[in-house]
């Protein structure tokens, strides 16, 4: 069965998307947090992936411009308002993109 997500999160500001999902890791003990960037909900443009030992992984499906600058900006202008979680996240890979 595939790896299901544990927890699942969606913000949108226009046409923009980005999800936040957690996952059990499949390399290691802990979690996998991926945040993703979608247009119109459907075309990846870019994710993120923090694996339990803290390492990112940033890869590029068409641009990575929309991804980095929503989190350079905490997210600012999406909706709803950011859970405990994103904000972890966020503060973590920041730094390191």
């Amino acid at each position: 069965m595939k790896n299901r997500p544990k927890i699942e999160e969606q913000y949108k500001k226009g046409n923009d998307i980005i999800n936040y999902v957690v996952y059990n890791s499949t390399t290691g003990a802990g979690e996998d947090e991926v945040l993703q960037h979608k247009i119109m909900g459907t075309t990846e443009t870019a994710h993120i992936t923090l694996h339990p030992d803290n390492t990112i992984n940033f890869r590029i499906k068409r641009s990575k411009n929309a991804l980095e600058t929503a989190v350079r900006n905490n997210l600012s202008g999406y909706s709803p308002e950011l859970s405990v979680r994103v904000k972890q996240f966020i503060t973590k890979v920041r730094p390191k993109i």
